[in-house]
């Protein structure tokens, strides 16, 4: 008689459970999503010239990065020069960083938050090199962060750096790799809110070779879009182009690359068909004979690779060059260009994006770009300075870049927002759930 009634016990706490659950759906219970974009990092002045940061508004809070006050303040102006890193509050509208130097060489940079891992084509160990690394913790403790230096010789061993909290590091290239002319660096982050900057500037003496910031480009894949790159034989003299490409890893990468511009669409004979050693850098140079003012390349290989090119000249007498990385698809975003004049590439098949952009005139356009049926390339060349652009299209596999061209200075941007909108969930607390 006690085991059957504690058999019946049990049946009658077993179905008060089942009941509890049938009557408790979780996927009906309130749950708050909040959603913001976390705050970004401009670079700090790490040319011999001023470093502006082109915020959204004079309203933005920014904190200078080290200062002894961790609470950000007012930015109390749109153009907020400073010689160190800078903290800009999170915004769907992209800062970028506008460096110019003595010589009148243009350096822009897109002010971002790494996701943790960040590859930089471009740069040299050279002794006509000032080349620079400048990492930056912008949290509240201590991080670290490994480089992966690779050259014409192979990978170094990896070096790895600590930061403070709330402060920067600057390390010259040619004290990780002396005397090495072609560098890719691969950096992870292993603990801490890090973000890191190439910039790569050439001089010999008082002589200026120009100056630019070298973009993170996309991760190593099997087909790479590098989407703008300045025709600088048009406008310049004594000019250059050179495809830098890695493999990482030990195993030999044969890469094909293809040149889209409005000319049309070829395989330059000097990068047509190339093998890449397994880990070392490789530089080609080659000479597009085209008409077009801008054009695009598509790299695709059998093993992963990195590249990017460099395009260098004299500009009105003047030295300079810059680095065109490598771009991943576009996504609906926006940009401050601080009254620059932008000249935008956009690769893909079947182009179509919508542009809303402000003039400094403080007046609204807005136009589709599409791109023809004989090109996979489309350009938007607005006739005037730019504050601020909106790119958005539905489109996939739509690449986009931006070159900046003054009569001495270019510089080049990939496309890419520098920050993603982010979402958690907070769950409100019902008394009923917690009945249970």
């Amino acid at each position: 008689m006690i085991k059957d009634h504690k058999i019946i016990a049990a049946l009658m706490v077993f179905a008060v459970t089942i009941a509890g659950v049938i009557l408790f759906d979780p996927s009906k219970s309130e749950i708050s999503t909040v959603k913001s974009y976390p705050a970004t990092v401009c670079p700090g002045n790490l040319g011999n010239g001023t470093s502006t940061s082109v915020l959204p508004s004079s309203s933005t809070p920014v904190r200078e990065i080290p200062s002894t006050k961790i609470v950000a303040k007012k930015a109390k102006t749109t153009f907020y020069l400073s010689s160190k890193p800078l903290l800009v509050d999170g915004n769907s509208q992209t800062s970028i960083n506008v460096t110019r130097t003595k010589s009148n060489s243009l350096a822009a940079a897109i002010c971002s938050i790494s996701s943790g891992e960040q590859w930089f084509v471009g740069g040299s160990g050279s002794v006509s090199s000032n080349s620079s690394i400048q990492i930056i913790n912008s949290g509240l403790s201590t991080s670290v962060v490994d480089l992966f230096v690779h050259t014409a010789k192979g990978v170094s061993p990896v070096t790895s750096v600590r930061i403070s909290k709330n402060s920067s590091k600057r390390i010259f290239l040619d004290t990780l790799a002396p005397g090495e002319n072609s560098i890719v660096i691969h950096s992870i982050t292993r603990s801490g809110r890090v973000t890191m900057f190439m910039h790569d500037q050439r001089q010999l003496g008082l002589r200026n070779f120009g100056s630019d910031f070298v973009s993170q480009g996309a991760g190593p894949e099997t087909r790479v879009v590098i989407p703008a790159i300045n025709n600088v034989i048009l406008s310049g003299k004594s000019t250059e182009q050179l495809l830098r490409i890695l493999a990482p890893g030990t195993v030999e990468a044969n890469v094909r690359v293809k040149l889209i511009s409005g000319d049309g669409t070829f395989s330059p004979i000097e990068i047509d068909d190339i093998n890449i050693e397994g880990g070392k850098v490789r530089d080609i140079k080659f000479k597009p004979v085209l008409l077009s003012k801008n054009f695009s390349l598509v790299l695709t290989s059998d093993r992963p690779i990195v590249a990017a090119v460099k395009s260098a000249g004299t500009f009105g007498g003047t030295n300079e060059f810059t680095w065109s990385t490598s771009g991943q698809q576009l996504e609906n975003m926006s940009l401050n260009f601080g009254g620059l004049k932008p000249q935008v590439v956009f690769q893909g098949i079947n182009i179509e994006v919508d542009v809303v952009w402000t003039a400094k005139n403080r007046k609204v356009y807005s136009k589709t770009i599409r791109g023809s049926k004989e090109n996979d390339i489309a350009t938007w060349s607005p006739s005037g300075g730019v504050l601020t652009a909106r790119f958005s299209t539905s489109k996939d596999q739509i690449y986009g870049g931006v070159i900046f061209k003054e009569n001495t200075g270019l510089s080049s941007l990939p496309l890419v927002a520098g920050a993603q909108l982010e979402s958690s969930a907070v769950p409100i607390s019902d008394a009923r759930i917690i009945s249970h």
